[in-house]
């Protein structure tokens, strides 16, 4: 009987997931977020802080802009697609607080990964050893926080995919790093300071920009194919409309 009940709620959970329209979504926004990456993220020799500005302004915009398109048309695809098939009804009024509950996860999944990899690392090495090898590990541990989060979401939600994707996340991490390893990294010496703009700590940082771009990008890609896969099984499964007997 338990087991039963428990599978029943982690179906309830992961009922938002079972027409892959969300990791599509998910998937275009994280490419889109790679593009600004690989057409903005390389600094060029000017002033740190108005080039930092201005990326840190293109992405928290895409991402406003790319998070509240998502769920409106996500909402709609729910609303003319995946209801009608299993006879679910939305209420029509979006509370402020389910928008709120949604960006605050979202920002909380972007950002807290990215800041604690900073800080642990700061923590067991010093400034010059960390930004010398940032290309390399950087990717690596983000991949394997995305795997940890995609791991649980998918042992709470009774989604197995989610599994395969969070292998694939920190392989994709892993791979990365591993390439940066391969290509070798920047020579950082004690003296070295980000305010100088000396080369080496400009190739530091855009290599890792580097690395996160392909990161998020294959990630996204990832996340678009397990949604259309998802997506072709569930119009296979349910080809047409609910309709209640009369």
């Amino acid at each position: 009987m338990n087991v039963q009940i428990d599978t029943a709620l982690k179906r309830a959970r992961g009922y938002w997931f079972i027409d892959g329209f969300t990791e599509m979504a998910a998937g275009g926004l994280f490419v889109i977020l790679a593009g600004i990456l690989f057409i903005s993220g390389y600094v060029p020799q000017a002033p740190f802080s108005d080039w930092f500005l201005s990326l840190t302004s293109e992405i928290v915009v895409a991402k406003l802009i790319g998070i509240l398109a998502a769920i409106l048309l996500l909402w709609w695809l729910k609303d003319h697609f995946t209801y009608p098939r299993t006879g679910f009804v939305r209420a029509k009024r979006v509370t402020a607080t389910q928008v709120l509950a949604i960006l605050r996860n979202v920002i909380l999944f972007l950002f807290l990964p990215i800041l604690a990899l900073l800080a642990v690392s700061l923590l067991i090495a010093s400034v010059s050893n960390v930004l010398a090898s940032m290309p390399a590990w950087f990717p690596v541990g983000l991949g394997l926080i995305w795997g940890g989060v995609y791991l649980l979401a998918g042992e709470w939600m009774g989604l197995h995919r989610f599994r395969l994707l969070a292998v694939m996340m920190v392989m994709t991490g892993i791979a990365i790093g591993v390439w940066q390893l391969t290509i070798g990294l920047p020579t950082f010496s004690s003296d070295t300071q980000l305010g100088n703009f000396q080369p080496i700590g400009l190739e530091t940082i855009n290599r890792t920009l580097l690395s996160l771009g392909f990161l998020i990008l294959i990630s996204g890609v990832i996340l678009m194919i397990s949604g259309l896969v998802t997506f072709l099984r569930y119009r296979k499964e349910n080809p047409t409309p609910y309709a209640e007997e009369s």
